[in-house]
């Protein structure tokens, strides 16, 4: 197919099967050492070009007795005879995709279209001509020339060093997305990266869930040197609200502080948090009977009135009741549950955030001195997706009951940490982050998840996410949980385990052709530049006016 470079040749085809792979014979002047496990290769064909990779390396002999003959450097005429003829070796390549200028196999074919890129179901002909891969192929393949993509690290497996590797953003955030990694492996440089090339695209909101504190302001490495958070790379596009009033007096001062009263907190709430707050199934009972008596003051009238009196009232038993409130007061140890806001004012503590989502803007959750008490974290989380939920359901079915595409509501992202504590099986279908994973991409909204046990999600769940991003993992279990249901799991296993502990990945995703392996890109000046805002600080306090804040 392409007119290749005699220089780039490595080899050409001399057998193989379709099952198995490829067999190529090396070129005399290739040496052994420069070819490696995993390189990427092209097949030139006789109507198409096929990328490959080199899945063995093997040393071979036409004569098996040449192989028990020990020479040493003495024998160095004899040496090179015998080398590339009786001697030689020869590589194992599969071929993974079909790619190129023309291809008669393929009518509608066109560069960059959706179907210029096919999967491999056939094989090229003997006597193939076999190169490396090089910059041009990968960026036709996998159009990182195009505006619309973001890069997000650098190929392993090539010959040539610093060929980038890009997204399409818009296609990855249309299906839920997903990073894991063990701890340490840089799953979340990784996803600060993620959410910068969303927020730099504009393709959707963003609205994280900053379990740890890392994504709103600044966080440190291993090493302990600071890094920029988004609120510092996008300041005119991010909104930091914080649990934490302490927050107000540091020098990473919130946009706004979140307050909620006990007329904003359901049942539902409660139920998911059983584990954590040791509940049993009575207790969860109890807590919706509450509801149906007292409606949306349950929980105010529940902490504040007599546990007999309430058990008259309710039918539920004052032992059941007692126990409930005991295991709630850890509640009222929040300063961000405020009982004494005024429960007949109809404004709701995530209206603001809802509006600023709607509008463009990115929101990041910062938990303040409440960062890892999973109680906090499960509460606010669950509270506001839910309002999200269906906020979002009820304008999309408006926008398509009205005919009107542009009531739509803008795309959104929604990132959670530790996504295993709403997305377990025990869970994952009583959560509304159940919901929003299996329901909520026609309605534009999808979720990140960030977590280093994916073995502990859903199977259900897992199989809804479309972009898996894997670092380094450490369990079985966790590879198995991400290559589940893969065509390609036996060989990605064996990608997996050969990433190096920190900043390399396996991207398996519907926004790329193939799965492939990567070397991360850098966090740092570099890229804080490539990120640099767009608007004025006094376009951004005009927009914090503008937003009441």
């Amino acid at each position: 197919m392409t007119q290749s470079n005699i220089e780039s040749n490595i080899g050409f085809i001399i057998g193989g099967s379709y099952s198995e792979g490829l067999k190529v014979k090396l070129s005399n002047n290739i040496p052994v050492e420069s070819i490696s496990d995993g390189l990427f290769v092209v097949i030139e064909g006789a109507s198409k070009d096929f990328l490959a990779v080199v899945k063995d390396i093997v040393l071979e002999a036409t004569d098996p007795k040449f192989q028990s003959l020990l020479l040493d450097d003495n024998h160095t005429f004899l040496n090179q005879t015998l080398s590339g003829t009786v001697l030689y070796t020869t590589l194992i390549i599969k071929p993974v995709l079909i790619f190129g200028d023309l291809n008669p196999y393929f009518p509608n074919y066109e560069v960059g279209s959706e179907n210029s890129n096919q999967n491999s179901k056939n094989i090229p002909g003997y006597f193939s001509i076999v190169r490396k891969a090089t910059k041009d192929d990968m960026d036709r393949i996998f159009e990182n020339q195009s505006q619309a993509n973001f890069p997000i690290g650098e190929f392993i497996n090539m010959d040539e060093s610093n060929i980038s590797i890009a997204f399409n953003i818009d296609k990855m955030t249309s299906r839920n997305t997903g990073v894991f990694g063990k701890t340490g492996s840089g799953k979340t440089f990784l996803t600060r990266i993620l959410l910068s090339g969303i927020i730099k695209s504009d393709f959707s909101s963003n609205l994280i869930f900053d379990m740890h504190n890392d994504y709103g302001w600044s966080g440190t490495t291993e090493g302990q040197t600071e890094v920029k958070g988004l609120k510092q790379l996008f300041p005119s596009n991010v909104f930091v609200h914080s649990l934490d009033k302490n927050t107000r007096n540091s020098n990473n001062s919130p946009d706004a502080l979140i307050k909620i009263k006990y007329s904003d907190i359901e049942p539902e709430d409660i139920a998911l948090l059983q584990r954590t707050l040791d509940l049993n199934e009575k207790s969860i009972e109890a807590s919706y009977a509450l509801k149906a008596r007292f409606g949306n003051d349950w929980l105010g009238e529940f902490m504040n009135g007599d546990i007999e009196d309430l058990a008259a009232k309710t039918g539920s038993h004052a032992g059941t009741l007692e126990a409930l409130k005991r295991r709630l007061s850890r509640l009222t140890r929040y300063t961000f549950i405020d009982n004494n806001l005024n429960k007949n004012n109809s404004d709701d503590f995530a209206s603001d955030i809802i509006t600023q989502l709607l509008q463009g803007y990115n929101v990041v959750l910062n938990f303040g001195r409440f960062a890892s008490d999973r109680t906090a974290y499960i509460l606010i989380a669950n509270m506001l997706s839910r309002r999200i939920y269906n906020e979002y359901k009820k304008k999309m079915e408006n926008a398509l009951a009205n005919s009107n595409p542009s009531d739509r509501p803008r795309n959104l992202v929604i990132t959670i940490e530790e996504a295993h504590l709403f997305l377990d099986s025990s869970v994952a279908n009583q959560t509304i982050f159940g919901n929003i994973a299996r329901e909520m991409r026609k309605y534009n909204v999808t979720l990140l998840v960030v977590d280093q046990r994916p073995s502990q999600i859903d199977d259900d769940v897992m199989s809804q996410i479309g972009t898996k991003i894997a670092c380094s993992l450490d369990s079985d279990k966790d590879v198995d949980a991400v290559l589940s249901g893969d065509s390609q799991a036996r060989e990605l296993r064996g990608v997996l385990s050969k990433l190096e502990p920190n900043g390399q990945a396996l991207i398996i995703s519907h926004a790329l052709p193939i799965p492939v392996p990567i070397k991360t890109r850098r966090y740092n000046e570099d890229f804080y530049q490539s990120m640099a805002p767009q608007k004025t600080q006094k376009q951004i306090d005009q927009d914090k006016k503008n937003l009441g804040l």
